[in-house]
């Protein structure tokens, strides 16, 4: 089955919001246990052959700069109001920079009850 719904084009690289709107709401039609994100350039050549590990997941990103400490103290304040117990090891930043700064690397995945859980109000 394939399912088509046009949207308004936009740059939301600033204010990511509509695109995970959109993004949250085609992961409610999809009915499965992870959803995978492929930016247009991306070329599927064979099924995964490894099932995820995680709730999240992408590119192993070593290229980028890691995460300016005010940044992750911020992130980890405002994970901490959502849930007392949030934490992110020390090791685990520098590639999470990628997701958090909109620059996913070509593809992700995620785990869909973490997709449906984020608010998009």
């Amino acid at each position: 089955n394939c399912i088509f719904e046009r949207a308004t084009g936009e740059n939301s690289r600033w204010n990511p919001h509509s695109w995970f709107a959109r993004f949250r709401a085609a992961t409610e039609v999809l009915n499965t246990e992870y959803v995978i994100y492929l930016e247009p350039d991306v070329i599927i050549r064979k099924h995964h052959a490894i099932e995820p590990k995680h709730d999240a997941g992408g590119v192993f990103d070593d290229f980028n700069p890691v995460m300016h400490t005010e940044s992750i103290a911020y992130v980890e304040k405002m994970g901490r109001e959502r849930n007392p117990s949030f934490n992110v090891p020390r090791s685990c930043w520098q590639h999470l920079f990628v997701l958090l700064s909109c620059d996913l690397g070509g593809s992700f995945y995620l785990w869909v009850l973490v997709v449906l859980a984020a608010e998009c109000s």
